[in-house]
Parts: C-alpha cells; sequence; structure tokens
C-alpha cells in the first residue's frame, strides 16, 4: 500500500475481511497458493478497501460542497430533498434500466438485437418502452441507420456516461465486499450467475 494512502486512511475496524474461499493469484485455490501468494492476495484486498474509504469520503465532501454552494443544504428542505432524490432513482434504478444502461455503457454503442441478446429476459416490448423513458431522461441516444433499421445503434449520452461512471466504483465495492476479485483468464463460464453477459463491443461485432 502506498505511503500517501497510509498517510490519509487509518485502518478501519469495521472493513469486511478478505473472503477464504477467495481465489489466490494465477487463479490457485487458497489450498494450492502459497503463503506468499495468500498474503499478497489479502494485501490487495485491504488496499483496494482503503482505496475504496478514501473514495467514498472524498464524494461525501464533495456532496456536501455542491449543497452548500447551491445554497440548497439538506437541513433546509429533507423532504424535498428526499423527493427529488427518489423522482431521480425512479428513473435511473427502476427495473431493467440499470441492466440497459449497463450493457451500453460496456460496450459504448450497441445495436437493440445485440441489446435485448445480453439482458436475455427482457421482452422486446418492455426494452423499447424501457429505452424511450431513458431516451426522454436525456441517459440514452439512438442513431437511426438510413440504409439498415435493424443497424439502429444505442449509445449514452454525456448524462448517461456521467451516471455510469459515477455509478460504476459503487457495484465494484459491493463485489469485492462480497468476495470478488477478478482473476486474470478467467473463463467466462466462471462468472457469478447475477452478473449481465455482454456481447462483444460493436467494433467487434
Amino acid at each position: 500500500m502506498s505511503g500517501l494512502l497510509n498517510e490519509h486512511v487509518k485502518p478501519s475496524t469495521g472493513r469486511p475481511e478478505p473472503p477464504r474461499n477467495q481465489r489466490g493469484r494465477g487463479g490457485a485455490s487458497p489450498q494450492g497458493a502459497t503463503p506468499e501468494e495468500i498474503q499478497a492476495n489479502h494485501d490487495l484486498y485491504r488496499e483496494l478497501m482503503d482505496r475504496f474509504t478514501v473514495l467514498a469520503e472524498t464524494c461525501a465532501r464533495f456532496s456536501a460542497e455542491v449543497y452548500r454552494r447551491s445554497g440548497t443544504p439538506i437541513e433546509s428542505d429533507v423532504e424535498g430533498t428526499v423527493q427529488r432524490n427518489l423522482s431521480i432513482a425512479h428513473t435511473v434504478f427502476s427495473s431493467w434500466s440499470l441492466e440497459i444502461l449497463a450493457v451500453i455503457y460496456l460496450n459504448k454503442a450497441i445495436r437493440l438485437h445485440d441489446l435485448r441478446g445480453a439482458i436475455h429476459t427482457i421482452s422486446a416490448r418492455t426494452l423499447a418502452t424501457k429505452l424511450r423513458q431513458l431516451e426522454r431522461a436525456g441517459l440514452v441516444q439512438r442513431e437511426d441507420s438510413e440504409k439498415e433499421p435493424t443497424e439502429t445503434r444505442y449509445y449514452l449520452t454525456h448524462k448517461g456516461l456521467m451516471i455510469t461512471r459515477l455509478g460504476e466504483p459503487v457495484f465494484l465495492y459491493l463485489r469485492l465486499a462480497d468476495g470478488w476479485r477478478a482473476a486474470m483468464g478467467e473463463d467466462a463460464e466462471a462468472r457469478a450467475p447475477h452478473e449481465v453477459p455482454v456481447p462483444s463491443p460493436v467494433s467487434q461485432v
């Protein structure tokens, strides 16, 4: 762990411990890993958790500054702040919205057919409805093909890209806290069942 990080972060007694069933470096199981590999794996886990602590504290200070400089401190209108936040959450975090945003974000641009194939369980009608809602919310934009309707592609707007970039660390933290650590060369079939599979990037389609 870097000295700079140690200067700003004190060891957290409430930090989740590295999971005991976590793979060692190179995909080796704890039983087959050397003590050095296991220790390195745990050190990496703790370093990342400390860096997430720094990130969370930075975000909290940033949010407080935005409230202060905009002249709308939470304390002055708690109920109004809650209602505004819930209204936004109902759009961004409603059923299928996160899945759609995540798949488009990871692919940068994607055709409708590929988008539906990536999510699997969503119906064509529901997908079309959700895409229209996300377009109205200014999170997704479409680019129609004059020659071939099936080549219509969906992109994230700047607003949609900002949301996904800000939200990605949240999911990385939750995965890390639950014992996830990506292994280089890990087979795609070994992915956790709750992860949304995505097709190849559009540039490779």
